[in-house]
């Protein structure tokens, strides 16, 4: 499977440092032709270097920070959110990882006759606009070490309190949508925390722009008809994605965005 292999080639280039594209096809069974395939994709992903010959890892920790992600692809953010947020309904509890998507979604929730939700989170900024919400929601943060520029929380203390709660709705930023590599995360920390959530919702929303379909980041969440919805914007990416899919249970919604948006 791809994200086997390329989550096989992260771990050689983590231990090893460097690895030529000789090395790393021998030690995937894969084609020279195939591994420098991948290792174009995560480069692009901003996951590994390319050098000549081979490849080396990018330090995680350059994660693009948080409020540059809030710029990029704005508008498609705002409409996914705005349709995202209507999943949503009183009494519910949610539980809502970081990201800018998820970030936006939280924002839409004043535009909608929502004032009983308790939402649950790992992430600063995901709190930060719940509390900045014009109306009152119950709000619990699970605490935790956080996470330079994600500003998501980890840690046992985290996933302790995760590991204790049932929620109706389980919102999700993603860095990853692919027909073989299924929902993926960057971190492998935030990646435990998603699973434990899945486990214990009811209905499983993610949220996310079509730069992230065709991504396969290193730690798979779940398989796409894991989901019951992925929110996204109209794109030849997520066009892409469904003729290869044969989703059964995920329902893909495709928002328009407008030039003026």
């Amino acid at each position: 499977m791809k994200h086997v292999r390329l989550q096989k080639i992260l771990s050689l280039l983590k231990v090893n440092g460097f690895g030529t594209v000789e090395e790393l096809a021998k030690e995937v069974g894969a084609s020279v032709i195939t591994v420098r395939r991948d290792l174009s994709l995560l480069e692009k992903q901003g996951l590994v270097v390319r050098k000549r010959g081979g490849a080396l890892l990018k330090n995680l920790q350059g994660d693009v920070p948080f409020f540059e992600k809030l710029e990029q692809n704005k508008p498609q953010k705002i409409a996914i959110a705005k349709e995202a947020a209507k999943l949503l309904k009183n009494g519910q509890t949610v539980f809502a990882t970081g990201g800018s998507t998820v970030y936006y979604t939280i924002q839409a929730i004043s535009d909608l006759p929502l004032a009983e939700l308790t939402i649950l989170t790992n992430s600063i900024t995901t709190a930060w606009a719940v509390v900045n919400l014009p109306k009152r929601l119950t709000l619990i943060h699970t605490g935790g070490t956080v996470r330079e520029n994600s500003f998501e929380c980890i840690g046992s203390h985290a996933k302790s309190l995760v590991e204790a709660i049932n929620v109706d709705l389980f919102l999700m930023g993603v860095d990853g949508v692919d027909h073989e590599g299924g929902i993926s995360f960057s971190s492998f920390e935030e990646c435990l925390i998603a699973k434990e959530v899945l486990k214990r919702s009811k209905t499983k929303v993610v949220v996310a722009d079509s730069s992230k379909f065709g991504n396969v980041a290193p730690y798979k969440v779940c398989d796409l008809d894991c989901v019951d919805y992925i929110v996204t914007n109209k794109a030849l990416t997520v066009d892409n994605l469904l003729r290869k899919a044969r989703l059964s249970r995920a329902t893909v919604v495709q928002v328009q965005v407008s030039k003026e948006e």
